[in-house]
């Protein structure tokens, strides 16, 4: 995998984990967040896994609909 591949895709992961993380602190299932937002819940679980690749209208999307700053979503915590 390119470098350029690798950064992006540790960048998917860490979000994607932070998702997760976030939602279940909420209780939320991926479809109770998937109902909220109004998407697929497979988009979710796509996305939780670091399997879709984004925009960052999404992300504001997926932090409003979890009720935090887009900070929360990228940040890493290694």
């Amino acid at each position: 995998m390119p470098l350029d591949e690798a950064i992006k895709q540790e960048l998917l992961n860490i979000v994607g984990n932070n998702i997760r993380r976030i939602r279940k602190s909420k209780s939320m299932t991926q479809a109770d967040l998937a109902f909220k937002l109004n998407v697929d819940p497979g988009k979710i679980g796509r996305t939780e896994r670091g399997e879709y690749d984004f925009k960052i209208s999404s992300l504001l999307f997926i932090a409003k609909g979890l009720d935090v700053d887009i900070c929360e979503l990228i940040k890493n915590d290694k």
